[in-house]
């Protein structure tokens, strides 16, 4: 087999045409003399993070699979089953519906038929990292699940597999069009959030851009992120992906560092059918009956000898997920035959400037996101990517529409060229948190009538805490430190906090009398009164905050959603004001005082004492162990934070665990050479004896800290905690 050096000199030239995204690249870091010159080197860090050296791009994917298999062997093999649709032979029937949507997209098939729309280089690497795979799995037998079988990785598992993750995105935006008609499918899709942020280095005290990446995903399962280095030929980066896939998701290379929020355009539709009442296997379309295709599949399910037979139908728009009455709905996604997502992340991997990264998302695979890309010229960029139908005017492709018509079907996808997106824009700044992007940045030029509205892809004008808090930080900062930008990706202040405790103050005023010679009440009180509003772990009134909260939800239900909207105000940072709330009603100030006296109870009852600190009740952790940790995603309590924990409900000692948020927080500088700062929330490897496997739990995540990336080698090389030479010769 050839080596990549000579792989790219026959194909890059008429591939690129001239955009030679590896020949551009630094070449193979160390002098001649390094001693690892010629091997194929794994050092793990202090962390466990594997560091990955070679002398070829190929060689280093190959350690890129072995190194994944090592820490999280079970869970890559489970991804694969994900998207070949398996799960349920492997682990029983409660997988079955997932199964049967993976049947239905046919990711699998798709993958097979289309590999070859992908570009040489990354079929080539495909294959090689399920060599990677396939070889680890032959020399340890032992570590094999049983389930898994006499299964072998072929390169389609990888694109099957990415197919499944991405879908959520597309499919959810289907689902919500559905729900539109009033109608509720019998399955659903992972949704997910996320921050970013980009400073032009005209606001960074390092005079280069500051990026922020920030996933909020599950801190286990099918979205649990890893993380590694890599120096193998042209290849150099820094940062996460899927167990299962071979370039970083999200990080940074020597030049450049892209980020990712959910969020985007419209890029799925619902269509509905109208049914032949003498023949529900047909539909109405421009005047005459077309056929519904029947698909049968089999799905093996665990303990059962035979497998289940499963009947799906295929409308020319798409498959049908639903029924109701004689109408049906077929969910049309513009990623229906697409193959080429991991191409996307080629571009982006081996980019040397924004323009390259551009590149990739011109392709069109990219499911519906808020990219924000920096490089090391200055240059920020931002784009609403997404592969969007070109729909005819007239229909409200928001609902489900007319299935029976000619005249609503799409008129092709729109060049990435047609999407919202800036480069450099004047506030220096750019933030999206999940929010629409007339909000990302004081006075955002990008406004929603500008373009097709399924470009923008949802309502304009609004924002939420996380969105209103990123806005507030990076406005009024004009020169950031790094040492600032870290403190923002963790900052747990809950923006508006103030607004509820004047409300509370002036409720007591008028109808705390009953309280008045109650010692706990006045205690609790007080403390609200001094809080800075932070959700430290060490806070006392951040807890004090969180229990009062929830019982002002409890007391006025429905009405407390009617509090809400007089006392939020989270476009106020945008607005450059600070409307005053509206007047409450008697029974709503009435119910702050209630809520507060039945809060004191509830700290007394839960914990013995009024000086519970926040920490006592969050926690981060695994299986027996857990330590204290500050944040959250407390939206229903007003304490939704930049540093986002979801929560696990109420364990009988009263303790919450984190269970997602923040699964791959990075901080990238990007001076030459770049700088990069990580925080995963548990550790970087599943097996229960290993020192990596919470580690980061308790260093990191729970005292709120980020960790060096030590992305030079001579900064590594005061870190390694192990090394290992593969035999990766190709």
């Amino acid at each position: 087999m050839k080596h990549f050096s000579t792989f790219t000199a026959l194909f890059f030239g008429a591939c690129l045409g001239g955009a030679n995204l590896l020949s551009a690249a630094e070449p193979s870091r160390g002098p001649a003399s390094d001693p690892d010159a010629g091997k194929t080197v794994i050092y793990r860090d202090d962390y466990g993070i594997p560091h990955i050296y070679a002398d070829t791009v190929e060689q280093g994917l190959y350690a890129v699979a072995y190194a994944q298999a090592e820490d999280r062997l079970e869970e890559l093999l489970r991804n694969y089953l994900r998207g070949t649709g398996e799960m349920a032979a492997a682990f029983g029937e409660s997988h079955l519906k997932d199964d049967t949507v993976a049947r239905v997209w046919d990711h699998y098939g798709v993958a097979k038929r289309n590999f070859a729309r992908l570009r040489p280089e990354v079929r080539r690497h495909m294959e090689i990292f399920a060599r990677g795979l396939n070889d680890y799995l032959a020399s340890h037998p032992s570590e094999v699940p049983a389930w898994w079988g006499q299964r072998k990785v072929d390169a389609y598992m990888q694109v099957a597999h990415s197919r499944q993750f991405m879908w959520g995105w597309p499919l959810g935006q289907a689902l919500y069009d559905l729900r539109e008609a009033g109608v509720e499918p019998d399955f659903s899709v992972d949704m997910r959030s996320s921050n970013e942020w980009a400073i032009a280095p005209s606001r960074t005290s390092v005079n280069a851009p500051i990026l922020l990446i920030d996933p909020h995903l599950s801190w286990w399962g099918a979205q649990r992120f890893w993380e590694f280095r890599i120096h193998a030929g042209e290849l150099h980066g820094s940062g996460f992906t899927l167990p299962g896939v071979m370039y970083l998701g999200l990080g940074h290379n020597d030049h450049v560092a892209w980020a990712m929020t959910t969020g985007g355009p419209d890029t799925s539709d619902i269509y509905e059918l109208t049914l032949n009442p003498a023949n529900r296997t047909q539909y109405q379309y421009d005047g005459a009956w077309k056929e519904l295709k029947t698909r049968r599949h089999e799905i093996q399910v665990k303990g059962e000898a035979k497998p289940r037979l499963i009947t799906t139908y295929d409308s020319h728009h798409g498959p049908v997920i639903a029924r109701k009455g004689n109408r049906a709905y077929a969910a049309k996604l513009a990623y229906a035959d697409e193959v080429q997502f991991a191409e996307s992340f080629f571009h982006f991997n081996f980019a040397t400037n924004i323009a390259q990264v551009k590149a990739g998302l011109a392709l069109n695979q990219v499911m519906p996101q808020n990219v924000m890309v920096a490089d090391t010229s200055g240059d920020i960029y931002y784009q609403r990517a997404g592969r969007v139908p070109i729909r005819p005017g007239g229909y409200d492709f928001f609902k489900p529409v007319d299935g029976s018509t000619s005249k609503t079907e799409w008129r092709g996808i729109h060049a990435s060229s047609d999407l919202h997106q800036i480069t450099n824009p004047p506030q220096g700044y750019m933030q999206n948190c999940n929010i629409p992007p007339d909000v990302m940045m004081i006075g955002s030029p990008l406004v929603a009538d500008a373009k097709p509205i399924y470009l923008f892809g949802e309502r304009p004008g609004w924002t939420q805490q996380r969105g209103a808090r990123a806005v507030q930080l990076l406005a009024e900062d004009m020169s950031v430190t790094p040492e600032e930008a870290i403190g923002y990706a963790l900052d747990v202040h809950c923006i508006g906090y103030n607004r509820w405790i004047a409300a509370l103050r002036m409720a007591d005023q008028e109808f705390g009398g009953d309280h008045k010679n109650d010692a706990a009440y006045r205690t609790v009180l007080k403390d609200l009164e001094a809080w800075d509003g932070f959700s430290h772990a060490g806070s006392t009134a951040a807890l004090k905050y969180y229990y009062w909260r929830q019982a002002v939800n409890t007391l006025l239900g429905r009405e407390a959603r009617s509090l809400d909207n007089k006392l939020n105000d989270f476009m106020a940072a945008l607005l450059k004001g600070r409307a005053k709330p509206d007047a409450l009603t008697a029974e709503q100030k009435q119910a702050l005082v209630n809520a507060l006296a039945s809060a004191t109870k509830t700290v007394q009852r839960n914990h013995g004492r009024l000086n519970a600190k926040y920490g006592d009740v969050f926690r981060v952790g695994r299986d027996d162990k857990s330590w204290p940790v500050g944040g959250g995603s407390l939206a229903a309590e007003g304490m939704a934070t930049l540093r986002a924990i979801s929560f696990g409900p109420e364990k009988p000692d009263h303790t919450r665990w984190g269970g997602g948020g923040q699964t791959s927080t990075q901080v990238i500088v990007l001076t030459k050479p770049i700088r990069s700062w990580t925080q995963p929330p548990i550790g970087q490897n599943d097996r229960p004896s290993s020192p990596f496997y919470r580690d980061q739990a308790e260093k990191l995540f729970s005292p709120g800290k980020m960790k060096p990336t030590w992305y030079a080698k001579k900064e590594l090389l005061d870190h390694v905690h192990s090394q290992k030479e593969l035999n990766a010769s190709f």
